[in-house]
């Protein structure tokens, strides 16, 4: 840890004790006990020794009860100043950023208080805030969770880039969807608000839009990857990368008719730069996999309006099971073929 301390100066006149102070309360940490608790037993051991300190152990637990409650008692103190620091950056009162962003890092990969830690960082914004967060988050050996919350303030702090390229003309890019879907006015998911009387050139369209995206050929994985159970967008904790790439191609490419191959480049290096799991995919193959992905979303939301508008004419099943066919929203083909079979059509 205190290499990330060296040459730490507390030269702000206005917080100079809390920056001093947390260098210090860091300094003074414990090592981290991870790697000892090795049963959830031992946990809840631990539990009762918090209320009963003259509860019988032995010289192996105890010794590591301690060490756990000086490490938490650090930890505690930890997030104490940190949030301090916080309410001072809040208020202006933080001008030696430099130094305050290097404390902050070096909590989160001492394993203190990270959470805190990062919402400094956020809070410290642009550059160091978000230098330290992008170095954070492309560490395998900062944790998990800690790699998942940093990552979520530094795209946060990286929103008006995103804002910036989705507003950009898309004139001399590459395309990467067929031209009838870059026409869509809609996001990925491609369908429509159910309406009282959809009009014949409606569904027309919604047929010529399945056509165009039915792969020539069966994929060799199902597109969409699919989701499971659970509110992805809002649980972090449980969240896989390629949800994750999901959330920043969505942000920079809203609409269809934005997907590129200049704006997958751009979205494959900022994958890599949140330190997101790109399958050692270089940009072209990453750009082509996405657009086939996005492609599968936008055929499931046409599919879907058409079960939920009881279109199961002729055209509309045979597109189904070819959609079946080639492993590609399959979920939504199959609703649309089961619906019709109970409609009796």
């Amino acid at each position: 840890m205190m290499e990330y301390l060296g040459g730490l100066m507390t030269g702000d006149q206005q917080v100079p004790e809390i920056l001093g102070e947390l260098a210090a309360a860091m300094a003074d940490a414990p090592p981290t006990t991870d790697g000892y608790w090795t049963s959830e037993e031992l946990h809840d051991l631990y539990e009762r020794f918090e209320k009963e300190p003259d509860l019988p152990l032995s010289d192996g637990q105890r010794r590591l009860f301690m060490a756990q409650r000086a490490r938490s008692a650090a930890s505690s103190r930890v997030h104490s100043l940190l949030r301090s620091l916080e309410k001072a950056v809040e208020h202006g009162q933080v001008t030696a950023v430099p130094d305050a962003a290097v404390l902050a890092e070096a909590c989160v990969r001492a394993r203190l208080a990270a959470f805190d830690a990062i919402s400094v960082l956020y809070r410290l914004g642009v550059p160091y805030g978000e230098q330290a967060l992008a170095r954070l988050v492309s560490d395998r050996h900062v944790g998990d969770s800690d790699r998942r919350w940093g990552r979520w303030w530094l795209r946060r702090l990286r929103e008006p880039m995103y804002r910036g390229m989705a507003s950009r003309p898309v004139e001399g890019e590459e395309p990467l969807l067929p031209e009838l879907v870059r026409n869509l006015t809609v996001g990925w998911q491609g369908g429509w608000e159910i309406e009282e009387e959809p009009t014949q050139a409606r569904f027309a369209q919604a047929r010529a839009i399945l056509e165009a995206l039915l792969p020539s050929t069966r994929l060799p994985f199902p597109e969409p990857t699919p989701e499971g159970e659970g509110d992805w967008d809002e649980d972090e904790d449980e969240r896989p990368d390629w949800l994750e790439i999901r959330m920043v191609l969505r942000d920079l490419m809203p609409d269809v008719g934005l997907v590129t191959r200049e704006r997958m480049t751009e979205g494959w290096y900022e994958c890599k730069q949140l330190g997101l799991d790109l399958q050692g995919e270089g940009a072209e193959e990453f750009g082509d996999r996405w657009a086939t992905r996005i492609g599968a979303w936008t055929a499931e939301g046409i599919l879907s309006w058409l079960w939920r508008e009881d279109q199961f004419s002729p055209w509309a099943q045979d597109l189904a099971r070819r959609y079946i066919d080639r492993n590609v929203a399959v979920t939504e083909a199959t609703r649309l073929l089961s619906e019709a079979a109970e409609s009796g059509s």
